[in-house]
């Protein structure tokens, strides 16, 4: 069985600037990013030999992205197929983010604290009583802070292993489990909440697909309304319109342990589909490079200093992260001394990378529909994106 989404292991403007412009091409604020910056007139060339390269090593398909300072170009490269002898990988499509989307419900989570339905150090028990009941007292003071930061010690939830073990529980149910996104939300919270911590609950590390899903249900809780319409009403001012789907018509993901061994993801079956839908808010997202590039935007105008329609509270916490840090679907990092924020992303036969300066003037991410299983610190697809993605940030 396939695992669910995881975090994979591990100027020049004084003279003569109208002639400049003229020379350069595109809209005026891309211009000036290019003066500033002239390796970017030969991004896209470089970012579609990255996903040639990416190809030539084994991926079905491939899209790396540049966005600079001004956020008014998207600088695009492509490579691959949408499915094996298939159409061209062309740019447009939707990919699976994954659990590059877990960002995603960390913005909204803060939206909705500024909004005063819910507090940083809001416990699950004080939105969702039932679930005290069955709790494991390790759990009674973890936060919701604690687990978009992945320190309330709940198990990873990233793994067949997991996944079976959910599964054996279900199957010991004599209650009709429910039928609804949001009450099998909370029915796999309580569950969730009565397995031992896999870490010292507000404090250790423990990278985790339950904390999100939990977090999501005290969203629900919170507002009144399930965890889909949120999200959209949250991204609609932004211009973006997420989908949630298993499957695209579009583009297929694949899987396997190296590039000779890629197979067709086909879903986790029909009994367990509904449950792994509910784990939805740990990332679950499908966006086209386009609108993933304009939430990224969103991102570099906010840590830039400039207007954007992001939660206040959640810039603030993304200002603060040092390497070898993570907050609010985020992680940091250092690239050419810059501290960066990153995020990796994998599910259904996709994987994907983001490098994101935290001063906002550069972006750059990958997405491919395909999965490396192999056992080890990265998996085969992973180490390519990252390795992409380095040279990319680095130029």
């Amino acid at each position: 069985m396939p695992a669910l989404t995881s975090l994979p292991r591990r100027s020049l403007l004084a003279l003569g600037l109208s002639a400049l412009l003229s020379a350069c091409g595109g809209s005026g604020q891309a211009q000036i990013d290019e003066i500033r910056d002239p390796d970017l007139l030969t991004e896209t060339q470089a970012l579609r030999s990255e996903a040639e390269a990416a190809v030539k090593a084994g991926l079905v398909g491939a899209v790396f992205a540049t966005q600079a300072q001004s956020t008014a170009k998207l600088y695009l490269g492509t490579a691959g197929q949408r499915r094996q002898a298939g159409a061209a990988v062309q740019g447009d499509e939707r990919f699976h983010l994954a659990s590059m989307s877990k960002a995603f419900t960390a913005a909204l989570a803060a939206q909705w604290v500024e909004r005063g339905k819910l507090r940083w150090d809001s416990k699950p028990a004080e939105l969702l009583p039932e679930l005290a009941a069955q709790m494991h007292p390790a759990y009674a003071q973890i936060t919701l802070a604690q687990l978009l930061n992945h320190r309330a010690g709940l198990v990873p939830l990233d793994s067949a292993e997991g996944l079976d073990d959910f599964a054996a529980y279900l199957a010991s149910q004599t209650a009709p489990p429910p039928q609804t996104d949001t009450g099998r939300r909370r029915f796999l919270s309580a569950y969730l909440l009565s397995l031992p911590p896999a870490g010292q609950p507000g404090q250790d590390f423990v990278y985790s697909n339950a904390g999100y899903t939990l977090a999501g249900a005290m969203l629900e809780a919170a507002t009144g309304q399930d965890f889909e319409t949120l999200v959209r009403e949250f991204s609609a001012p932004l211009g973006l319109h997420p989908l949630w789907q298993t499957l695209s018509p579009d583009v297929q993901g694949y899987e396997g342990a190296g590039p000779g061994q890629l197979q067709p993801f086909t879903g986790f079956g029909p009994e367990l589909q509904p449950w792994v839908d509910a784990i939805k808010p740990s990332g679950d997202v499908w966006l086209s490079p386009a609108e993933y590039a304009r939430w990224l935007a969103e991102h570099q105008r906010a840590l830039q200093g400039q207007g954007h329609g992001l939660p206040a509270s959640y810039v603030q916490n993304l200002r603060s992260i040092r390497p070898g840090d993570y907050a609010l679907g985020w992680a940091g990092g250092q690239v050419k001394n810059e501290t960066v924020l990153f995020h990796t992303g994998a599910s259904n036969g996709f994987m994907g990378m983001v490098v994101l300066r935290q001063d906002g003037r550069r972006a750059h991410f990958a997405l491919t529909n395909t999965f490396g299983t192999n056992a080890g610190p990265s998996d085969w697809v992973t180490t390519i994106l990252n390795d992409s993605l380095v040279r990319l940030s680095s130029r």
